[in-house]
């Protein structure tokens, strides 16, 4: 559960990150965008690097999407398990109350 919610930490953080890398539509046309590669920077079309940055931003709010469901699934067979131990502990208390009246 804990693995979950780091990794939907982590991926917030990076939608966070490229939503601000959005502002390449407040560019005109003409602007010259690079990309990193690593250590270097490529130029890169301005089209193709909107294209991108709106795609991997979709990509990303699917893995939160799916990971909010992943968490939901945890939680439900957490709450059965813990009503089911409830269960069990009433069962063994009205047990231990018979044998202790039989005495």
């Amino acid at each position: 559960m804990s693995k979950l919610v780091t990794t939907k930490r982590d991926l917030t953080a990076r939608c966070q990150e490229t939503e601000t890398v959005l502002e390449l539509k407040l560019l005109d046309d003409e602007a010259n965008v690079f990309k990193a590669v690593g250590p270097v920077l490529v130029k890169q079309d301005l089209v193709e690097a909107r294209t991108n940055v709106s795609n991997r931003l979709e990509y990303i709010k699917k893995d939160i999407e799916r990971l909010d469901n992943q968490i939901k699934g945890v939680e439900s067979k957490m709450l059965d398990r813990e009503k089911e131990i409830m269960k069990l502990q009433k069962k063994l208390q009205t047990a231990m109350q018979a044998a202790a009246g039989a005495s």
